[in-house]
């Protein structure tokens, strides 16, 4: 993606745990961003995005409202698709811990849908929380649950 984005992304061994520094108007915070099963769906890994907090847990929920969102989740776009690259054959399952967040990813996602529509193919999940998980085609101007992103 051309918008601007981290560079300086440390990345495990598995490929499976991301961190890169935030730089905002609260100071550097370290983002970390995960890769778990997700058991939903099969070959599927479910993605987490937190911040580190100085006693080395991660925070999953609290907005830090660092005034750097588009360059975080232009960060995230890119660490997807390095996590692509290494896992051939998966798929990455993306949602909100609120209906929030899950928004937001939404609008990010269609924001940079031309960009990444090159890159994955994309898809909604439209189904609740409780039930399997449903996909279909991203469509912008619908509601998802979550979103399931494939390597082209």
């Amino acid at each position: 993606m051309n918008n601007d984005r981290y560079d300086n992304i440390e990345i495990a061994p598995n490929f499976r745990f991301f961190t890169f520094v935030s730089q905002g108007i609260h100071g550097r915070l370290i983002k970390v961003v995960t890769f778990t099963d997700f058991l939903r769906v099969e070959n599927t890994f479910n993605l987490s995005l937190g911040t580190l907090l100085p006693n080395g847990k991660i925070d999953y929920d609290t907005i830090t409202n660092n005034g750097d969102r588009n360059k975080i989740l232009t960060t995230v776009a890119l660490i997807i698709g390095i996590f692509i690259q290494q896992h051939r054959g998966i798929s990455v399952y993306v949602t909100g811990s609120d209906k929030r967040r899950t928004l937001l990813y939404q609008r990010a996602i269609t924001y940079g849908y031309e960009e990444l529509i090159e890159l994955f193919n994309i898809y909604g999940d439209f189904s609740s929380e409780s039930e399997e998980s449903k996909f279909e085609p991203f469509d912008s101007s619908k509601n998802y649950s979550g979103f399931l992103i494939q390597e082209k």
